[in-house]
């Protein structure tokens, strides 16, 4: 049965990328911006291969020069939301993948669950391709949520993380001549609780942890944990708990960003 469905799998991803090739190439497609403007030479049909969820498929259109400034541009892959030449869903399907299990876990997931495949360098290149729009995303966005919050968690750490040698230049160390094998990146999570269990302890609600992190200092990292705090609700909670370990820079950390924490 295994071989039946995988290969009924395969045979729909073909159908699939026939498809798309079809509705992408059509010549009545309604692209905005399809038209040459003043100065530019149109090239049409221009082939282009893209990944998509069906796998790899190659599409003709329209790619306008412009020799006065030497810069070209394509419509259609601008309509269509492309990155580099990944498709949208193809790049938030190996984004999520690679949060939960990292870039080779998620390449062999992918690849067995999914029917794609993506090698981790590729998805890491997608990862650090989309993550700043991400963020600034993350940063205009607001908590239009209203309800009250009873207790709201910020809790931060640091870990050493091995680096290239250039990375690493120049970096004050704990090795024997001075030198560092690793820089500290510093983490952070911001998660809610509304309930305890039978025993009264706190439970973390569910699905309620959001995350940040960075290899800044830590002034500036406490201005991140705590904008990503504000953006969760920490002007709504009843009460405000922060978690740490002895490290002097964490609750430096606290003192300035959570002054009001329990």
């Amino acid at each position: 049965m295994e071989a039946v469905e995988l290969g009924l799998r395969e045979a729909l991803f073909k159908d699939g990328r026939q498809l798309l090739e079809k509705l992408y190439s059509q010549p009545g497609l309604n692209v905005p911006g399809n038209a040459s403007q003043p100065g530019e030479k149109c090239h049409a049909a221009r082939a282009k291969d893209i990944h998509t969820l069906f796998g790899p498929i190659v599409v003709g259109r329209n790619y306008f020069y412009q020799p006065a400034t030497h810069t070209g541009r394509c419509p259609l892959d601008q309509a269509l939301g492309l990155v580099h030449s990944f498709s949208p869903a193809l790049v938030r399907l190996a984004a999520r993948a690679a949060a939960k299990e990292g870039y080779d876990s998620a390449s062999d997931d992918l690849l067995a669950q999914a029917g794609v495949s993506l090698d981790g360098r590729q998805i890491q290149r997608l990862v650090n391709l989309v993550a700043p729009a991400l963020a600034t995303q993350l940063a205009a966005g607001s908590n239009m949520e209203k309800d009250p919050i009873p207790i709201l968690y910020a809790e931060v750490d640091g870990t050493g993380v091995p680096m290239v040698a250039q990375e690493l230049a120049d970096r004050p160390g704990k090795q024997e001549d001075g030198s560092a094998k690793t820089r500290e990146v510093k983490l952070g999570a911001i998660f809610t609780q509304t309930k305890t269990d039978e025993e009264g302890l706190p439970v973390r609600d569910h699905a309620s942890t959001t995350y940040v992190g960075s290899f800044e200092s830590a002034p500036d990292f406490g201005s991140r944990i705590r904008a990503e705090g504000l953006r969760r609700g920490l002007g709504r909670a009843a009460k405000v708990v922060f978690i740490g370990d002895g490290a002097p820079w964490i609750w430096e950390l606290a003192r300035v960003n959570f002054p009001a924490t329990g």
